[in-house]
């Protein structure tokens, strides 16, 4: 079992042909350096299937709800500003799950929206939340698609790139 270590949200702005060949490749950016990432897939509606026949209720899975994402992370300017220069422009999202921080235990893709705002400021360290509106059905691209990022000293992402394989 893997741990989360490393797993990293990403974005890039949206073309919006999701028609196109290899539409998730491209060059991505870090949203931000984030504490946790709420998973992007809502809960699932149960529909009642029951008739007067029946002796006792049944159901069957119906639609997923619409998902948002609430992401705490460290409060940076760097990603402040660009989280608000992009704010409610349709992004296309990927969540690298695993610990190498490429996917390597999934990568979730999904277009969507964003917004940031600062926690409350305290003597500890400056946090912010990240608030993502998932727009699309989210999808496991990785069998498709091949992650590499080019890092610094500290291991922060300095590039994020998604091609085919």
């Amino acid at each position: 079992m893997a741990t989360g270590l490393k797993s990293r949200i990403i974005y890039k702005e949206s073309d919006g042909d999701t028609t196109k060949a290899n539409y998730w490749a491209g060059t991505y950016k870090l949203l931000m350096r984030a504490k946790s990432i709420p998973s992007p897939f809502g809960s699932q509606n149960m529909v009642d299937t029951s008739t007067l026949e029946d002796l006792v209720e049944t159901q069957e899975p119906g639609r997923r709800s619409a998902a948002s994402m609430e992401i705490p992370g460290a409060f940076e300017k760097k990603y402040k500003d660009e989280m608000a220069a992009n704010e409610g422009e349709k992004l296309d999202f990927c969540i690298l799950y695993g610990t190498d921080g490429k996917g390597s235990e999934g990568i979730c893709a999904f277009i969507g929206t964003e917004s940031f705002a600062p926690d409350e400021a305290t003597d500890d360290h400056l946090t912010g939340t990240a608030s993502v509106a998932v727009s699309t059905v989210p999808r496991w691209i990785e069998d498709n698609y091949e992650v590499t990022v080019t890092e610094d000293a500290n291991g922060y992402p300095i590039t994020i790139e998604l091609s085919a394989k």
